[in-house]
């Protein structure tokens, strides 16, 4: 669980996912966005990255409530779009 003032960014799989308008959530462009995107591949992206990555499996993005994807928690090492670009490099 993530609290307030711990230097941290939560990525969810939705920010990635080439399906989803950014009104419903994607946060990269759909060049950089992939189909189906994995909370694995997005942690090992952010290990390569050194950011510290920990998966929280059994969590849900806000509008996707019914959806148990996960999420994962990551160092705040850089502007948050700057990290999900380099992110998005690594899938």
């Amino acid at each position: 669980m993530v609290s307030k003032g711990l230097e941290k960014f939560v990525i969810y799989p939705i920010y990635f996912d080439k399906k989803v308008s950014r009104k419903d959530g994607r946060k990269v462009t759909k060049k950089q966005a992939i189909e189906k995107p994995a909370i694995d591949d997005i942690f090992k992206a952010a290990k390569s990255l050194g950011l510290n990555p920990e998966i929280e499996k059994e969590v849900s993005y806000p509008s996707r409530h019914w959806k148990n994807e996960g999420r994962v928690v990551i160092d705040q090492k850089d502007s948050k779009n700057n990290l999900l670009r380099k992110i998005s490099k690594k899938l």
